[in-house]
């Protein structure tokens, strides 16, 4: 009976000891994002306009295919009288995804606001308005800038699906996952909103061809 109380004892203790803690042990996901938002930033902020297209162009525009598959993409700003969600442009990704269904093509681009980045600190989440062909799939690519803090690491978010119509598509930034490919290996670690240097998508591969337009992102 003693050895029973004393089990019971060192149970509670222990608990006791746990609870007062000042924080609690997690887990997460090999290559997810830590955020680097603290508890006092986290408050009514608002959005940051990383770039909604209305100058006309794109800043620091690029594209990438798996060419040996036959993909391709361009990247490029649209015409007056194409589809945008608000204003007058959007960007304009024309892309074949090609015959290999390992990743098809991707494409992005920087701030035409600013110094090549957003400082968009405090937030926690991206916002982007996408109009993809329905059941296409792709992911959002939030890349950072060596600068403001920032140390130039690369950030995916889960897939995503198109609806073949305009969608937001809101991506927490503890959503993402580190690019272990590309991008500044021996960072910190954390995504860091900073320095918010490209934002782009990539294709999936074997779906065919198709047209996509982004527009409105905002880190909120």
């Amino acid at each position: 009976m003693k050895n029973k109380y004393f089990i019971i004892l060192n149970v509670l203790i222990i608990s006791l000891i746990i609870n007062s803690c000042a924080g609690v042990i997690g887990f997460r996901k090999t290559g997810t994002a830590k955020s680097a938002i603290k508890a006092t930033e986290q408050k009514d902020l608002p959005p940051v306009k990383f770039e909604d297209f209305e100058n006309g162009t794109l800043a620091g525009a690029y594209n990438y295919a798996n060419k040996a598959g036959g993909a391709s993409a361009n990247y490029m700003i649209s015409t007056p009288g194409e589809p945008a969600h608000s204003g007058q442009y959007s960007a304009k990704a024309i892309v074949n995804t090609g015959t290999d269904s390992d990743w098809g093509c991707g494409f992005g681009a920087s701030t035409s606001y600013g110094q090549g980045y957003a400082d968009a600190t405090g937030r926690t989440k991206i916002s982007v308005w996408i109009k993809a062909p329905e059941g296409m799939t792709f992911y959002i690519f939030c890349n950072e800038a060596s600068a403001n803090g920032a140390d130039g690491e690369f950030y995916n978010s889960p897939d995503q699906t198109g609806s073949g119509d305009w969608k937001e598509y809101i991506v927490p930034f503890d959503e993402f996952f580190r690019n272990i490919y590309s991008g500044n290996q021996t960072g910190n670690y954390e995504l860091d909103p900073s320095g918010v240097g490209t934002v782009g998508l990539q294709v999936g591969g074997n779906q065919g061809k198709g047209v996509l337009y982004i527009d409105d992102i905002y880190l909120k």
